[in-house]
């Protein structure tokens, strides 16, 4: 049995069919690594609180609902990862949990963070990506220690005031949230390398971002910013800003002095060109991405002055066209009212869109309608097929008759002209005689017989064609 596994320090039964934790393993004092992850594991003994010399335990991706309170009791536990598991609340006695330098609770149904938390002062990664979340508390703040938090996927509209606190954070995540303002106290967070804040919904950035001069990546996309600071010139160490699918009209012209910049993605945003002092990003930048449409990461641009007479670079690229609704909940739902979205289409375009000049002039006359028929059945493509086969038989009959028509003695019938009448059906019967009356009406794709009477100042002469039998009749 394992419990007499006296010395045992180490036990890993990650991915295997365990439902439960076994009585035996719980009686191994001297564990300190336990991993459960992918076990399908139900429930978490209260007895969990024997392993007290525990520092890392693993049980992702479970079934887990509940943490007993005993978990506090694990007060040297430094690494508790309980991501992909069924949690909608903590225990409180994680307070308890002093050494705790790593805590993974991803991919669960929290709705709320007890503000205990921020008792865990040696907290350094807390991830709580993929959840419920709607507030994150003050208290959070406390964790001093901390340098990755990660908060993306949830339901927050606001980060605490006090984050500049956090003086050792380097990652913060808040992707895909509804945050309408970034505090300005996260200019404090001096030792940040990398700041994502896409897909929220925010208008403006702090001046206070320009303080985080250690800053090397900075997303922003699908918000709605109207403008970037100056400021952000001051991160000489930023080496990837992407501010894509926004509606910033004009970049600052102190980006110049980003000398790091590697890559620059301002695609789908409201530019009409990019200041000219951009020629100097072009000796270090890898990728300028403008358009999603673009086939390479750098295109060339040109130089021009705007109407103000400022130095400026265009392309082919430029002005970007403002797309017909701004998406604001990933579904293209413009969280507008049918009134709202009715007069929006009544308004004039913006200043930079730009008119097709195409044209094609294919359309059929008001006379002549276009109808749209059903696809035909296989049987009636048989009947088409046979009607267009009459209907060639037809023609080269009537071409026969005409080769005979032309060699009709014109001198001895002055009044004879060679002429060529059309027929009320639209088709030239070749050279005849001048015709008085032309009485016809059949479609010549029918099944009914097609009688045609010339009648001329000197004699009368007769053609009969009948669909099925070919061309019959008196030469003319």
């Amino acid at each position: 049995n394992i419990k007499f596994c006296k010395n045992l320090q180490v036990i890993n039964l990650g991915s295997n069919p365990v439902d439960a934790v076994p009585n035996g393993l719980l009686q191994v004092k001297c564990l300190t690594s336990l991993a459960l992850n992918e076990t399908n594991l139900v429930e978490l003994p209260a007895s969990i609180s024997n392993l007290n010399k525990l520092v890392q335990l693993d049980l992702r991706e479970n079934v887990l609902e509940t943490i007993p309170q005993t978990i506090g009791a694990l007060t040297k536990l430094e690494f508790l990862d309980l991501g992909g598991n069924h949690l909608e609340s903590l225990p409180q006695n994680i307070v308890h949990l002093a050494n705790l330098e790593e805590l993974w609770l991803d991919g669960n149904s929290l709705k709320r963070i007890p503000a205990e938390i921020g008792e865990l002062r040696r907290l350094e990664i807390l991830d709580l990506h993929d959840n419920q979340v709607e507030f994150i508390p003050d208290e959070i703040c406390n964790c001093a220690a901390m340098t990755h938090l990660t908060l993306s996927s949830n339901y927050l509209q606001t980060l605490p005031d006090n984050i500049g606190n956090m003086k050792r954070l380097e990652i913060l995540k808040m992707t895909h949230n509804r945050l309408a303002e970034l505090p300005a106290s996260v200019g404090s967070c001096t030792a940040m390398t990398e700041l994502h804040l896409g897909e929220n919904d925010l208008e403006e950035l702090p001046a206070t971002i320009g303080n985080l001069i250690n800053l090397t990546y900075f997303t922003a996309d699908k918000n709605r910013l109207l403008a970037l600071p100056n400021s952000i010139a001051n991160c000489v160490q930023l080496s990837i800003l992407t501010v894509r699918e926004n509606l910033i009209p004009t970049l600052p012209t102190e980006f110049s002095r980003l000398s790091s910049l590697k890559v620059l993605d301002v695609a789908c945003n409201r530019l009409n060109y990019l200041p000219g002092s951009y020629r100097d990003l072009e000796l270090h930048l890898r990728a300028m991405w403008l358009s999603d449409n673009q086939s390479k990461p750098l295109v060339d641009l040109q130089d021009d002055h705007n109407s103000e007479g400022m130095p400026v670079l265009v392309n082919y690229l430029l002005p970007q066209l403002a797309p017909d609704t701004e998406e604001i909940d990933g579904f293209g739902n413009t969280g507008m009212t049918s009134e709202e979205e009715s007069e929006e289409e009544t308004q004039s375009p913006p200043p930079n869109y730009r008119e097709s000049k195409i044209f094609f002039d294919v359309l059929p006359k008001e006379s002549q309608p276009l109808f749209r028929h059903p696809t035909p059945t296989p049987k009636q493509l048989k009947v088409l097929k046979a009607n267009r086969t009459n209907y060639l038989n037809q023609e080269n009959g009537a071409n026969a008759v005409n080769a005979r028509s032309r060699d009709y003695d014109y001198e001895s019938e002055p009044d004879a002209a060679p002429t060529s009448p059309l027929l009320e059906n639209g088709y030239s019967m070749g050279y005849d005689r001048p015709a008085q009356q032309v009485t016809t009406y059949t479609n010549p794709l029918s099944s009914t017989d097609v009688s045609i009477s010339l009648t001329t100042g000197h004699n009368k002469n007769e053609l009969h064609m009948d669909t099925n039998r070919g061309v019959t009749g008196t030469a003319l």
